[in-house]
């Protein structure tokens, strides 16, 4: 196997990683590779869809909506930073990334899910408002707090990624430069790092440690005074009707914090033997199912897409 190294010192220094992706035959290899593809253009159709709906439908121009749109220009980045190089590595014999390469799939990983991780916040608070304190709903969430929201999101994510990922990059790789994955991935890339680097990956672990309690204790919280104030409806069918505003919205929740959990909240040295199969659904299929769960379980969303499509054979 071919493995690039530089001098430095006494130690050599990685240049770049070998991405060991999937072991299986050539002939499943090719099988693999049309299946992913597939997924990979169902995930740009169908984000591209729901954020075309969103910005023609009126009745979809919602501080949800607004938050939405942006989680599908997310998920199209996120799938167009993992998948592509994975199409490529089923592809070719030696998978070899470059170091400078590996380090930017790991800050454009971090940064859009990080900002996305924000942004499903900000529309946990956006239900609490609107079921909890329904009355102020149009004061609370006003356009210009929701761009606030929005901007805090994205720079909050840049420099939570940028901070991450130069800790990362500083971290020193030799020897074995082999990453068990089709990807560059954190715990797999600490595995790596020579030396005794602690102080480097407690760091990394508070940084992702603090943002992921933060958001899942507001989420959690919301969603407290949500189901509180649900259980208070006199009506089945009006608790039916309440809780249907954001079922999709905790289904997307579950993806997104069970494998994310399952994959980094642990130490790296502990193995659970399933790591690529996690990193294999929150990367490759999750920004598929997204906008299928909000499509599917949104009367909004369904009733939008009629008039769509109405609006459209009226045309023709």
């Amino acid at each position: 196997m071919f493995l690039m190294l530089e001098d430095l010192g006494n130690r050599s220094m990685a240049t770049g990683f070998i991405l060991l992706g999937f072991s299986v035959p050539s002939e499943v290899k090719e099988a693999l590779f049309a299946a992913f593809l597939l997924v990979y253009l169902l995930t740009l159709l169908g984000n591209l869809l729901i954020s075309a709906l969103i910005v023609i439908s009126t009745n979809l121009h919602t501080p949800m909506y607004f938050f939405l749109f942006n989680v599908s220009c997310l998920d199209i980045g996120s799938a167009s930073n993992i998948v592509p190089r994975m199409l490529v590595g089923l592809q070719v014999e030696s998978n070899y990334i470059p170091f400078q390469e590996c380090i930017a799939q790991v800050f454009g990983f971090v940064f859009l899910a990080s900002t996305e991780v924000f942004l499903l916040t900000s529309m946990c608070y956006d239900r609490y408002v609107a079921i909890c304190l329904p009355l102020n709903y149009r004061l609370i969430m006003s356009r210009r707090f929701c761009i606030l929201l929005l901007a805090i999101s994205w720079l909050v994510g840049l420099l939570y990624s940028l901070t991450f990922t130069l800790q990362l990059a500083r971290l020193p790789f030799c020897g074995d430069n082999v990453i068990d994955n089709f990807m560059c991935e954190l715990p797999k890339l600490l595995k790596l790092a020579c030396g005794d680097p602690l102080a480097n990956k407690i760091v990394l672990f508070a940084l992702g440690g603090s943002v992921a309690l933060t958001t899942f204790l507001v989420i959690v919280m919301s969603y407290v005074h949500i189901i509180r104030v649900i259980l208070k409806i006199p009506s089945t069918e009006g608790r039916r009707k309440v809780f249907s505003t954001c079922s999709a919205h905790l289904v997307v929740l579950a993806m997104f914090y069970g494998t994310s959990a399952a994959a980094y909240l642990k130490p790296p040295s502990i193995s659970l033997g399933h790591e690529n199969l996690n990193s294999l659904f929150y990367t490759v299929f999750a920004p598929m199912l997204n906008p299928i769960i909000y499509s599917l379980r949104n009367e909004e969303v369904k009733k939008a897409a009629r008039k769509a499509m109405h609006r459209r054979q009226r045309a023709l």
